[in-house]
């Protein structure tokens, strides 16, 4: 009886994800050798560092996967080149860890991908800011503690031009950099709403626009420390810079631009959760969503105007203004497009307890979520309760069926953050809540990790992103700087946006979402087992048994990311190939982040 496998790859603007699928267990397999081929034909195949059980890597020298090979079903391509396009082939290798031989009758062929920002009318940038990666390890000498020096990070970050900076940024940096760009090159003008800026590069970008900017900067609590030494700076230019000092327990979270052009119409706006601070850029992890849309454009700056004339109020009028979604369609109508603002509620603050009201964007989002069919895919910042997490844990208490996998910081912590991962266990009866940690101890193949950038800067998930059902016609992607909880709504300067129907934006998001996910999910078990969790690549061909055992987690995520390869969905340019085979708990981090 044939044995059908079944690849996939999806991708963003840095990040490729492949996944592939066995009918059964494929005997003697001891993983697999993913190559990359381009679109000059060009095949490498993709390194590997960690080997067998027994095997060293002293020097952390890479090996191929044909050499190590990949013992999952799933794999990130992290070296793939912007603006290529390529397809990945995947060839079981057969034997013996020093008698391989690749199994190539039964290698697979997934679809054509190109890695790029560009989904219609938006264009979306992830970062690589998650600091807790053997490749910083080798980047940084180590600091007292024998992790990498975080002081030599921070030194780095706050350098512009600085090669570890640019990486870890990635284009994220070059697209709000790109916003001064067109603005200088066609004429236009910037309205632009920050909530922090401390980032040297930024500033000066905002320093030297004094003809074109047009700001609104807030405070960053009541002494205004963070944001005190730019604001005067800005003010000493002549920036047109307008104080947005909002009260105690309150914050004007925005971080969005809209771009008007030489003759006042405004034509685009860039939104998402990346503060303007080297953390935000180079720390943290973090999306940035440029939307060339007139109309939606044209409602942020409505807002940008209201919140300069509110002095810093969050006044009643002002909010009953806030509380009603704005409409507009993009890609020709394809995409649809929902838009709050915030603080839009009757109180200025979230009522503790069960008494707050569900203020009416995050009923929309809930709404959203209880209509999803396949998959809920997550990644906030300290949301509070009730939020998306909450919703989430419901819904899939509710279909344990659905796929939901998601990362967030734990909304109990005030200045210690708990970083926890949201999936269902592989009984399949209970919710999985897992800590986000980094390697803490030298062992195997491993160097002790990183995670922080300074004393009180820490190496955080600050997405805030909800991505539902991302390969389906119907998908659901929400982003913007909103917390996704009650609290943002109630207190916050936000904005939100609820995109429908464009699924190649879902899929990049859903890439981002999996990319953070999995990079954190190994590091938890690592610090729930402890250097037994895992010394290396199984020498026996029992690392499959946990995907064919019935009602298996992870054949059920296996399931669902084939389902990115059906024909109908944008972007995926041909469905998977198919080829006969011959074989019948908490991590505390301290900081003061939003």
């Amino acid at each position: 009886m044939n044995n059908t496998i079944q690849a996939v790859a999806i991708s963003n603007n840095d990040v490729v994800f492949i996944a592939w699928k066995s009918a059964k267990k494929i005997p003697n397999c001891l993983g697999f050798a993913v190559y990359r081929k381009d679109s000059k034909g060009a095949e490498t195949a993709l390194p590997a560092w960690v080997g067998f059980v027994g095997q060293t890597n002293p020097g952390w020298q890479a090996q191929t996967s044909a050499v190590w090979p990949v013992q999952k079903f799933t794999w990130r391509d992290l070296t793939a080149k912007r603006g290529e396009t390529y397809t990945y082939r995947i060839v079981p290798m057969i034997g013996t860890p020093d008698h391989l031989l690749p199994q190539n009758s039964a290698a697979l062929t997934t679809n054509l991908v190109t890695v790029t920002e560009k989904r219609g009318d938006f264009s979306a940038f992830f970062n690589r800011g998650i600091l807790s990666t053997q490749s910083l390890v080798h980047q940084l000498p180590a600091g007292p503690s024998g992790q990498p020096n975080y002081l030599t990070l921070k030194g780095r970050i706050d350098q512009p031009g600085d090669p570890l900076r640019n990486s870890l940024s990635g284009q994220l940096r070059e697209a709000m950099l790109g916003l001064f760009a067109r603005a200088r090159a066609e004429g236009g003008h910037l309205y632009c709403a920050i909530y922090e800026l401390t980032d040297p590069e930024l500033e000066q970008q905002l320093l030297s626009a004094k003809d074109f900017v047009h700001l609104i900067l807030s405070n960053t609590g009541t002494d205004d420390a963070e944001n005190s030494p730019a604001r005067q700076a800005l003010h000493e230019a002549g920036i047109d810079v307008t104080d947005r000092m909002v009260g105690s327990g309150h914050i004007g979270h925005n971080k969005f631009a809209v771009y008007v052009d030489s003759k006042g119409s405004p034509q685009a706006v860039w939104t998402g959760s990346t503060n303007w601070t080297d953390t935000g850029l180079c720390a943290q992890s973090n999306n940035g969503i440029l939307v060339e849309s007139p109309s939606l454009a044209a409602m942020y700056l409505d807002y940008w105007n209201r919140l300069k004339a509110d002095d810093s109020a969050q006044a009643i009028g002002f909010r009953s203004d806030n509380n009603r979604p704005h409409d507009v369609k993009a890609d020709g109508g394809s995409t649809e497009i929902t838009l709050w603002f915030s603080p839009n509620t009757k109180q200025k603050s979230k009522p503790s307890g069960p008494s707050a009201a569900t203020p009416a964007d995050m009923k929309v989002v809930f709404q959203a979520m209880e209509g999803a069919k396949e998959a809920i895919l997550f990644l906030v910042f300290q949301p509070g309760s009730p939020s998306i997490v909450d919703q989430a844990a419901q819904l899939q208490d509710a279909n344990p069926a659905l796929f939901v996998h998601g990362a967030a910081t734990d909304p109990a912590a005030a200045q210690d953050f708990d970083t926890h991962l949201f999936h269902r266990t592989a009984a399949q009866t209970d919710t999985d809540v897992v800590a986000a940690a980094a390697i803490n101890d030298q062992f195997g193949f491993w160097e002790k990790e990183l995670l922080k950038s300074g004393p009180s800067a820490h190496a955080i998930i600050h997405d805030k992103i909800v991505v539902i059902d991302p390969f389906s016609p119907n998908c659901v992607v929400v982003t913007g700087s909103h917390n996704l909880g009650y609290r943002a709504s109630y207190n916050n300067d936000e904005n939100l946006l609820i995109i429908h129907g464009n699924t190649q934006l879902a899929a990049a998001y859903a890439v981002h979402v999996m990319d953070v996910y999995d990079h954190y999910r190994w590091r938890f078990t690592l610090q729930r087992k402890g250097n037994a969790a895992w010394n290396g690549l199984s020498t026996v061909d029992t690392w499959q048994d946990k995907y064919f055992k019935p009602g298996a987690a992870s054949a059920g995520e296996l399931d669902f990311w084939m389902k990115a390869g059906a024909p109908a969905v944008p972007g995926v340019v041909n469905a998977p190939a198919t080829r006969p085979s011959v074989a019948g708990q908490s991590l505390r981090v301290r900081g003061k982040h939003r």
